[in-house]
């Protein structure tokens, strides 16, 4: 018989706020049993969870883009308006 989580442990499982945890039974993401009036996740329930929802990308190593580009002052980002600190261009 697996064992009975809280919503606070998954929570703290998964590293997520008891809300999500909540949210994540409501949508019928995760499967929960209320026993007593209170909510709880079996531990296998939650471990078909983690795998459904781990993503391969998640732990793929970032690389480098080996392209650098280089501004000029036609760029439109020197073009940009609106609220906030203005850039002044430095002139030669």
């Amino acid at each position: 018989m697996s064992d009975l989580l809280t919503v606070r442990q998954v929570a703290f499982i998964l590293k997520v706020h008891p809300l999500t945890i909540r949210r994540y039974i409501r949508d019928k993401k995760l499967n929960a049993v209320k026993i007593a009036g209170a909510v709880r996740i079996k531990e296998d329930d939650l471990t078909l969870f983690q795998k459904a929802y781990d993503s391969p990308t998640k732990h793929a190593p970032v690389t480098a883009h080996s392209e650098t580009q280089t501004f000029s002052l036609s760029d439109p980002f020197w073009k940009l308006e609106g609220v906030g600190m203005s850039v002044s261009i430095p002139t030669k």
